[in-house]
């Protein structure tokens, strides 16, 4: 059997890059400028922010000739700084939410979201979405804070293919 080595991936930069992309968050008071990855020992957000929440496995299939393909679904928490601090109206809330998870439909469709899976050269479809958007206004230690959390979700493919030694 052919040698194979593990192939380590950036993954939360791409999702950063992507979501920067957004025509909108200007409008609704968002700013990306320090987003990151949050810091685990921060009590609230410095500004906006990425999380793993990890992923689960979907689908395992092998071929008739001992290839496998998995179907995975990686979940992120995306934290949006809003950086406006008057008091947010209930409407502007579901607006932004609403239209943020439109707009990521909108960009899976049209082939614009960052891609995950292993296999670049058969073009595999894979699909991102954005859902469960909260807005929290207060945190525990009772300072203001204003900040949006979506949940995004993307199904990528992996194969992996048996090389046989001739």
């Amino acid at each position: 059997m052919e040698q194979v080595e593990f192939e380590v991936r950036e993954v939360m930069q791409p999702l950063i890059d992507f979501v920067a992309t957004c025509p909108f968050l200007k409008t609704f008071n968002i700013d990306l400028e320090n987003i990151g990855i949050q810091k685990q020992l921060s009590s609230k957000p410095e500004g906006g922010a990425i999380d793993y929440d990890g992923s689960v496995l979907v689908k395992d299939s092998v071929d008739t000739i001992g290839n496998r393909r998995c179907t995975r679904q990686a979940n992120f928490e995306l934290l949006l700084l809003r950086r406006a601090n008057h008091n947010v109206q209930r409407k502007e809330i579901l607006d932004f939410l609403f239209n943020f998870e439109q707009w990521v439909e909108f960009c899976q469709f049209y082939g614009l979201c960052p891609k995950l899976s292993l296999d670049k050269q058969n073009q595999v479809y894979e699909t991102m979405s954005a859902d469960n958007g909260a807005y929290i206004r207060e945190w525990s230690d009772g300072t203001e804070a204003n900040l949006y959390i979506v949940l995004l979700h993307i199904e990528y493919f992996n194969s992996y293919r048996i090389e046989e030694d001739e």
